[in-house]
Order: structure tokens, then sequence, then C-alpha cells
């Protein structure tokens, strides 16, 4: 593991889905994380300080819970490869580490494969609620959460 997360509890959670489209039109939409509020409930607006590509930063704004309703996460491309793979991650001062990585294959012409994964620091739900949770709960919530992010980002897809 890296420096950013020696001494800190990390949830990683990985989620895959088979989209009707192509991996082009996918990779614009996915990649893209000014488009995560539409399909991520907790996201209440995600900007981009210039185009998608290496280096570009993001400001996330999400709602965590009611004693934070707009935490801001500042995040880096850290690697791009047009319609192929972005990866987002916080900087080493950042209060919690979070890591996104969105990788889009295609299967066929009109078939595409999306995997996401979340690296996130445990302690932001402490942050969030008041209290700890059990890294067993807070994994399960992830891997729920990002099944349901899965299932919205593929209705918007294919509706396009």
């Amino acid at each position: 593991m890296t420096n950013k997360m020696t001494n800190r509890k990390i949830i990683k959670t990985t989620g895959t889905v088979l989209v009707t489209q192509k991996a082009e039109n996918v990779f614009n939409y996915f990649a893209n994380p000014s488009n995560d509020n539409l399909w991520r409930s907790e996201i209440n607006k995600s900007t981009l300080n210039g185009p998608l590509q290496l280096e570009v930063k993001v400001s996330e704004y999400s709602y965590l819970s009611k004693k934070i309703p707009n935490n801001l996460i500042e995040l880096k491309c850290i690697h791009f490869d047009k319609n192929n793979l972005a990866i987002f991650e916080t900087s080493n001062s950042a209060q919690f580490y979070l890591k996104t990585e969105r990788n889009v294959k295609a299967i066929s012409n009109n078939i595409t494969e999306i995997i996401y994964s979340i690296t996130f620091d445990i302690e932001i739900v402490k942050y969030a609620l008041g209290f700890t949770l059990p890294k067993f709960i807070v994994s399960w919530k992830a891997n729920s959460d990002m099944k349901k992010y899965l299932l919205q980002l593929k209705t918007i897809l294919e509706k396009n």
C-alpha cells in the first residue's frame, strides 16, 4: 500500500456491469465525474477545473449525513487512457483518502463492460456519523451501494 494509506483502515469495493452501448460513449459519460450526481445518489455536484484529461482536478461535493450535507473532496486525475481507464485520487494532504478507478472494456461493437472501483478511508464514515462502524458493515454498505450505482449507470447509458 502507498504512503497515503499508512495507518488507515481502507475499504475497497469493485463492481462490474455490461452495457449495451459503444465503449467510447460509455467512457465519455462514465469517466467524467461531472456526471456522477446522475448515477451516484450521495453526490450533490462534481466540477472539473478543465477538460477530462490527466492532471485535471475534481471538486466533489457529497452528502455524507445530515451533519455533513455537502462535504468537499478534491481529487486529481492520476491516470487517463482515453476510452479505457481514468483514475482519480486525493492528495497526500487530504483529510480522507479516496480513489476511484473507472475502467471500460469493449466486449463487442455494442457491448461494453464497466469496471468501477472505489477505495476509501473508513474514517470518513466516523466523520459523517460521529461514531465508528465495524469494517464489515461499511464494506457491506459500500458493496450494496456499488450495485445500485452500476444499475443506475446502465439504465442511463442504455437510454442514450
